[in-house]
């Protein structure tokens, strides 16, 4: 009866100590469920932050460069009554894409009868906000007419027999080359920049029409 208690004791001994470890065990793997929790969390809130200032900073980004946008928009529509250049803002033609405008300096003169129609010279303009400098393309239309790369051309449109358009080169207008090249001006932040450069005159030939 004795030794059946005292094994009976044992067992019991045995049986608790195993359930202590068990307990420990389990309390050291909630502890540390708990902390990679709070290792988590603490990641997903800083990611929640990082990406707050994220969006904040490409918003302030994407107002700024709106904002820039819009203002270069007014300096290209206000170019025509800006006081700096001189030009008749009649005379002034928006042509957008490779350069903004195409300025007949004096044609408004001429069509009041001011001024002599051989006075008229011809202008491309580009406008520029600030920063903004001029594309390649653009330099390459500056260069062409700096250069004297430059002629008019008018051509005569009619239907053939079919009914197809044609287009014919007229030769009646008397071309010349100007003694000074066209000019390209650009308005960058309120100034004018470009000069006239002299050049060679070409003596006037007539044509006949076709």
């Amino acid at each position: 009866m004795t030794a059946l208690f005292i094994a009976m004791a044992g067992v019991l001994v045995v049986v608790m100590a195993m359930a202590v470890l068990l307990v420990r065990s389990a309390r050291a793997d909630a502890q540390a469920a708990q902390q990679r929790a709070d290792t988590a969390r603490d990641e997903l809130r800083l990611a929640v932050e990082n990406h707050e200032r994220a969006l904040k900073e490409r918003g302030r980004i994407a107002a700024r460069s709106s904002r820039s946008t819009f203002d270069g928009h007014v300096a290209e529509n206000a170019f025509p009554h800006a006081a700096e250049h001189g030009y008749h803002p009649k005379d002034i033609v928006h042509v957008g894409g490779v350069i903004d405008f195409l300025v007949f300096d004096g044609l408004f003169e001429i069509r009041q009868g001011t001024r002599a129609p051989e006075e008229l010279t011809v202008v491309l303009a580009d406008v520029k906000y600030r920063s903004s400098a001029l594309s390649l393309e653009q330099r390459a239309v500056i260069a062409a007419v700096n250069e004297g790369r430059t002629r008019g051309e008018y051509w005569k449109a009619s239907r053939d027999k079919d009914g197809q358009l044609l287009y014919q080169p007229r030769t009646e207008v008397v071309l010349r080359r100007p003694a000074k090249p066209l000019e390209i001006r650009k308005l960058a932040t309120g100034t004018l920049e470009g000069s006239l450069e002299e050049a060679e005159s070409v003596q006037d030939t007539d044509g006949t029409g076709l």
